[in-house]
């Protein structure tokens, strides 16, 4: 059931495997979004169409029916302004046929943490990221050096090297 006041707005999670959709959703619920799922490109196009609020679209890239680059990139031109985390175990072939992500897009690749994910989706959709706030401290440091911290913290001259 969908949170009809999510705090942080809603996402629409686009992925084939029905375990990768439920784990986000405990995650994303249990952090204030609301979470649509969609077993399939095809599915989060329709979605999209149906004029459901949408916020934020987390994509696999590897779906039948329709990959995750062409159903981004469909939603898209129904709405220019969403923004995009890929989600991918392959983020190589994200960049086969162009050399970087557009304004509004970034990748996480899979598997990763419970914090890398929270990151990433703050990051993208605020520009800086929002530390979790019910997380265990000892968990919180066992996974403080996530690929998007230690990116964030490169980027703002905060990491030596």
């Amino acid at each position: 059931m969908q949170n009809p006041e999510p705090a942080h707005g809603v996402v629409l999670v686009a992925d084939d495997e029905a375990g990768v959709r439920a784990l986000a959703r405990r995650i994303l619920e249990g952090h204030g979004y609301g979470v649509i799922e969609a077993a399939d490109g095809a599915e989060a196009v329709a979605i999209i169409e149906s004029k459901a609020r949408v916020d934020f679209l987390i994509a696999d890239l590897d779906m039948p029916v329709m990959r995750g680059e062409e159903m981004a990139r469909r939603i898209r031109a129904l709405r220019p302004d969403m923004r995009v985390l890929y989600v991918t175990a392959h983020s190589e072939q994200l960049f086969t046929d162009r050399p970087e992500l557009i304004d509004g897009e970034a990748f996480l690749d899979k598997p990763s943490t419970v914090r890398g994910l929270l990151e990433a989706v703050s990051l993208l959709k605020t520009g800086h990221v929002t530390e979790p706030k019910d997380e265990p401290v000892a968990a919180a440091a066992a996974v403080d050096d996530s690929p998007v911290r230690r990116w964030w913290r490169k980027m703002k001259g905060l990491d030596p090297q």
